[in-house]
C-alpha cells in the first residue's frame, strides 16, 4: 500500500512507531520509503524509533531512498552531530556510493559535522 505525503505526515505526528514499522517492511514501495523517511526524520522526536530506520535506509539499494535517509538525518540531527556510526556511513558513501548525487549529499553533510 502506498501512502500519500499527508498520510505519512499524519502518521509521523500521531503514531511514529507505526510509521517506523511500516518503513522497515520489505514490501513498502519506493515512493513511500523515500518520503516516509524524510518525514520521520523531520517530525520524529524519539531517537530510539527514528535512528534504526535511518540506519537501515541509509544502506538501501535504491539511491533515492538513501538520499531520503540522508535528508531525514539532516533534519532529525539539526544542529547536532548524529551518532558516530552514521558519520562513518556517510564517510563511506561520500567516497564510494554508486550515485553521484548521494556522494555529493554525504560529502556536504559531513562538512557540517564535528564542528
Amino acid at each position: 500500500m502506498a501512502y500519500s505525503e499527508q498520510q505519512l505526515t499524519d502518521l509521523a505526528k500521531n503514531n511514529p512507531k507505526e510509521l517506523a514499522r511500516f518503513l522497515s517492511s520489505p514490501n513498502t514501495d519506493i515512493h513511500t520509503l523515500t518520503f516516509g523517511v524524510e518525514v520521520l526524520g523531520e517530525l520524529g522526536k524519539d531517537e530510539g524509533i527514528v535512528l534504526p530506520v535511518l540506519r537501515r535506509l541509509l544502506k538501501h539499494m535504491n539511491a533515492i531512498i538513501r538520499e531520503g535517509a540522508m535528508m531525514g538525518i539532516s533534519t532529525f540531527y539539526l544542529g547536532i552531530d548524529p551518532p558516530q556510526d552514521i558519520i562513518d556511513r556517510l564517510s563511506i558513501m561520500a567516497l564510494n556510493d554508486p550515485s553521484p548525487e548521494c556522494r555529493d549529499c554525504a560529502e556536504t553533510m559531513l562538512k557540517g559535522y564535528g564542528k
